[in-house]
């Protein structure tokens, strides 16, 4: 089984706080307005406000310090309550120059030969990010919706349901009971939403690019 550690590094773009409505919920908060991205290695301190939107560039592998610079996740917090019976959306693009490359091979443990991609993400309120007992099941990715990175427009949707999504540590939702009961109290407990990106063995240890540039902008997210 693939293991998916995406503790403890990441991006997290705090910004609007939903409110915690009964489903069906509309949430646009990952569109609305920019904030801050922290803990990915030499990222800037914050995404850009575009027209409805927000942007960010991927960094080059080294960019000024010893740090590999990557990209790992990116995330908003969102205070809301949802069920099985919804799904997350999302609209965005990568614009690039050059030929650019996108690394996902940052360590040397991550061994896997598997493309650069960026998915889903939700977690649990409350998450200590260790990923060990009681909190094995707070942060999901989505697993079998997901966009290679490469130039172009994606319109992304994935069912809030367990077997679409794989916890942190590699169980799909829909694993075994106690998977299962996790991800329904993390849709019923949730804080967090947005993206990870990696590749090879790790959907979320982080993306850099090499040979050109790229950049992701988000034009649209929401839970229903």
């Amino acid at each position: 089984m693939k293991m998916i550690h995406i503790f403890p590094v990441g991006a997290a773009l705090t910004m609007a706080i939903c409110g915690d409505p009964s489903p069906p919920i509309f949430c646009p908060c990952l569109a609305e307005r920019p904030g801050n991205i922290e803990y990915n290695p030499r990222m800037p301190a914050h995404s850009i406000a575009v027209d409805g939107g927000w942007y960010f560039d991927f960094r080059a592998p080294r960019c000024g310090g010893p740090d590999v610079c990557s990209v790992h996740y990116v995330t908003t917090q969102v205070k809301m309550s949802v069920t099985t019976r919804g799904h997350v959306e999302a609209m965005f693009r990568v614009t690039t120059t050059g030929t650019p490359v996108f690394n996902y091979q940052l360590n040397p443990n991550n061994k896997c030969d598997y493309p650069a991609h960026a998915r889903f993400y939700l977690q649990r309120t409350g998450d200590d990010l260790s990923g060990q007992g009681e909190y094995e099941f707070y942060r999901w990715l989505s697993n079998e919706v997901a966009y290679r990175l490469a130039a172009g427009s994606a319109q992304l949707t994935v069912a809030l349901i367990p077997g679409q999504w794989t916890s942190g540590f590699g169980k799909k939702g829909d694993y075994d009971l106690a998977a299962t009961t996790g991800f329904v109290q993390a849709l019923r407990h949730l804080g967090n939403a947005g993206f990870v990106f990696g590749g090879g063995c790790y959907y979320g240890h982080g993306v850099n690019v090499s040979r050109g540039t790229a950049r992701l902008t988000l034009s649209h997210y929401s839970i229903k």
